[in-house]
């Protein structure tokens, strides 16, 4: 979606898109997207939206019909742009470094590559804002389009892949593979590469094809010069990064839902078959009882001897076994006879032992069978929607082997759970601790932690309501983050408060480090949770 070759026709609309138009507002509606709310009054045209993914995973950036915004509780990006207008879009040379410059404002560059993607508000060359990374970001050079790598000899490049890149470094990278596989470059000389790599990049500037592969990549590659099955064809690139972004989008969803699923189904048969395999053992206990029984029948037969009351053993003829003696075990302090029963009992069990594990055996053959079946339904599902479907078919199977079972889940989360007037409040152990549970949060949630001290992060649980829990709610929370703080000694501690999605965790930042945008300040006494 964000190749170099996609990007020279990007340009184009946004600067048909975008010249003239007024920047209203920006903001956040979800993690690594921002959307920018455009009114363009000169073509006459309804307001539009600028959509950025900095999903490292799914860098984009096209523009989107107008959706009404949240109206409370969002963070807004570069209000000194409202009202602003725009004068033109520019893509650097060579590199992935996308401009809009206003007239009388600050530019927005879009740094649309992997790890780095990234949104800057650059005034006279200096990062005055950023999207992500603020405090790292502020105040530093804006980048530069990188220089190109020395040039090698060909003579010097091992594999195909590198002699792709060394002709066209701009060459899509998901693209490489399927090209050296359809123009058999493997083992193919440098000026095989060289025009092979040629003539697509020719295609790719002067008549390209904005196709969607059915592997869910953009190609403008045509398929007369690349056969690989398509999706979709459009005739603007805007639309086909739109329609990539939310296919892919979509199938992230889709591939980490069903995945867990599937983990769950293979966890379970892996259990399933680790009885199993134990239950093979069960025709030795059979062979156990049969021996326990013999022992009791000769007992039966000596039990007129006479033994003392300590003795340990008693040697008797084998009936079962051509009159040969064979030495028993006794239990002292009882006779013979009370030896025997004691081994009837031990045969009886042991047997019964053996019809509970042939019953197990079909029980769990019938278990392991039907989750193979369930694991060969799930593997046909294809998209989002059907793996709804399918999960609402298979609830009881789902809940049997633990998906979506939320007493599980309780159990498996790595902070403490309370409960309070009806509001579920967690707790942060540790730094790892707090990470997750901050995570694990949902954006409308209250982020809680004791100010400027080392402590647990606290969450009150919203349930997606946008509205701040009663002051009584959030007064008890602060209490427990003060307690499980380093302050806790004091009288009164001040905590602050915020929405979650105001709290980010800086990359690269040690456990439980966090950035908050937004907050709010309570002095509140300690108060242990458990109390």
């Amino acid at each position: 979606m964000n190749n170099y070759y996609t990007l020279i026709y990007l340009r184009e609309h946004l600067n048909h898109k975008l010249y003239s138009a007024r920047f209203d507002f920006s903001i956040s509606p979800h993690k690594n997207v921002w959307e920018g709310y455009f009114t363009n009054h000169q073509k006459n045209s309804d307001g539009f939206r600028l959509v950025f993914s900095s999903n490292p995973v799914e860098t984009a950036l096209f523009t989107d019909k107008y959706r009404p915004p949240k109206k409370s509780n969002v963070l807004q990006f570069f209000e000194q742009l409202n009202e602003k207008k725009i004068k033109k879009v520019d893509l650097a040379e060579g590199d992935r470094l996308l401009t809009i410059f206003f007239y009388d404002a600050p530019n927005l560059l879009f740094q649309l590559f992997g790890n780095q993607a990234n949104l800057y508000l650059v005034d006279n060359g200096t990062i005055v804002d950023s999207f992500k990374n603020q405090s790292k970001v502020k105040g530093k050079q804006a980048p530069k389009p990188r220089k190109p790598g020395a040039v090698k000899s060909p003579d010097t490049i091992t594999g195909a892949r590198q002699m792709v890149l060394h002709f066209d470094q701009k060459f899509p990278r998901h693209l490489i593979k399927p090209v050296i596989e359809h123009y058999n470059l493997e083992n193919a000389d440098a000026s095989t590469v060289e025009s092979v790599v040629n003539n697509l990049t020719g295609k790719m500037m002067e008549k390209p094809s904005f196709r969607v592969l059915s592997t869910g990549n953009l190609c403008l590659i045509p398929d007369n010069l690349l056969p690989i099955e398509n999706l979709n064809v459009f005739e603007e690139v805007n639309d086909a990064i739109k329609f990539t972004y939310y296919k892919a989008s979509h199938l992230r969803r889709f591939e980490k839902r069903r995945d867990h699923i599937a983990s769950r189904i293979s966890k379970q048969l892996k259990k399933t078959e680790r009885a199993l395999k134990q239950l093979e053992k069960s025709d030795k206990a059979l062979k156990r009882a049969d021996k326990y029984e013999e022992t009791a029948h000769l007992l039966m037969a000596n039990a007129h001897q006479q033994i003392s009351p300590s003795e340990g053993k008693i040697v008797v003829k084998d009936l079962y076994n051509e009159n040969e003696t064979r030495t028993i075990e006794l239990r002292p302090g009882l006779t013979i006879s009370e030896n025997a029963e004691y081994y009837y009992d031990r045969a009886a069990k042991a047997r019964r032992r053996v019809v509970e594990s042939e019953r197990r055996e079909k029980e769990l053959k019938r278990e392991s069978n039907h989750l193979l079946r369930l694991q060969e339904s799930l593997n046909k599902i294809e998209n989002l929607h059907a793996l709804e479907d399918w999960e609402k078919e298979h609830t009881g199977d789902l809940h049997q082997i633990g998906y979506n079972n939320k007493d599980e889940q309780k159990k498996s989360l790595p902070y403490i759970q309370l409960q309070h007037k009806g509001y579920q409040i967690w707790v942060g152990k540790n730094a790892k601790s707090n990470d997750q549970l901050t995570t694990d949060a949902h954006k409308e949630d209250i982020w809680l932690h004791a100010r400027g001290a080392g402590g647990s992060h606290v969450v009150i649980r919203m349930n997606n309501n946008k509205e701040l829990p009663p002051m009584e709610i959030i007064h008890k929370a602060a209490s427990f983050a003060a307690w499980h703080s380093k302050l806790k000694g004091s009288a009164l501690v001040p905590v602050i408060y915020t929405k979650r999605k105001y709290v980010s965790k800086p990359k690269g930042a040690p456990a439980g480090t966090v950035n908050v945008h937004r907050e709010e300040v309570i002095m509140v006494k300690p108060k242990d949770p458990r109390k």
